[in-house]
């Protein structure tokens, strides 16, 4: 902990060398100044006192005033003022230039100005710590609200997960209520699609199936998307079209351009079907 440094200011030699007496067995670092404008050098020169103690009857530089660009030099410190009877005004104009904490009067008891030196350290560690608790509490509160945001995104990324699993559930569902009855397979396919564009959030999508013994691959549904005539269309998405039906793996092909594919190879018992294609207007698409 950190020794508390006490400045005495008083033009009179043998006041100072009484208080350094006074205070000699105490565990303060005590500094002297004979002269508001020598202890203000101090101050400048780096001095931190913790608390001071000023004579307010000097020559040059009052106490009032020395206290009042101590005030200014050092605000944390404590500033006490000594006076005598005959300087209550003084004082009192001590109390409202530089913010004393309190005046002693001369002569004072050893003990009475013992008791305040200490209570002043009090007010000063007080401060202080008052004072490392806000900025401690302020840094809690920080964190409180940078934790409170990192739960909330959590919250809405579950939430949107949660929500993507009851649209896929719910898609599953209604495809398989449908094939409860028999339908054409053109109009079965697009009500599968229906639900694949709702469930990912696209703007189109169409089924490729294999015709002719598999040689050939046409368009059997589609939902708001051109038909594409593969055997004859040299476009990137129809070249992707063609590779994924004939891969061997089950692997998607993702396209993002100015509209974001996803082509996904359609199988049955590892036969070869077709080719589902998935479009998004202008936003990409993941493997997932």
């Amino acid at each position: 902990m950190t020794i508390p440094t006490i400045l005495f200011v008083d033009d009179e030699g043998n006041i100072l060398k009484s208080l350094q007496r006074l205070f000699i067995d105490e565990d303060y670092d005590v500094q002297t100044a004979n002269s508001g404008k020598a202890a203000l050098e101090m101050i400048e020169a780096g001095l931190q006192p913790t608390v001071i103690v000023s004579d307010q009857r000097m020559p040059e530089m009052g106490g009032a005033e020395f206290l009042r660009h101590a005030k200014e030099a050092v605000p944390d410190s404590i500033r006490m003022v000594l006076t005598g009877y005959a300087d209550i005004n003084a004082a009192v104009s001590a109390i409202n230039e530089g913010g004393i904490y309190r005046y002693i009067l001369k002569p004072w008891s050893d003990d009475d100005l013992k008791l305040s030196i200490k209570s002043a350290i009090q007010q000063y560690n007080l401060i202080h710590e008052n004072r490392q608790l806000t900025r401690d509490l302020a840094e809690k509160n920080l964190e409180l609200a940078q934790l409170n945001e990192q739960l909330e995104k959590k919250v809405e990324e579950r939430t949107a997960k949660l929500r993507q699993m009851i649209k896929e559930l719910e898609g599953r569902d209604r495809i398989q209520q449908y094939l409860l009855a028999v339908h054409p397979l053109p109009e079965l396919l697009r009500t599968v699609l229906e639900v694949i564009v709702e469930v990912t959030g696209g703007n189109g999508a169409a089924f490729y199936l294999f015709e002719s013994g598999g040689e050939t691959l046409s368009q059997k549904a589609g939902l708001d998307f051109e038909e594409l005539e593969i055997s004859k269309d040299n476009s990137p998405l129809a070249t992707a079209l063609l590779k994924t039906a004939k891969a061997d793996e089950e692997k998607a092909i993702i396209i993002n351009d100015s509209d974001g594919y996803a082509i996904v190879p359609v199988h049955k018992d590892q036969q070869k079907l077709g080719v589902l294609v998935v479009r998004t207007n202008g936003d990409t698409f993941n493997e997932d």
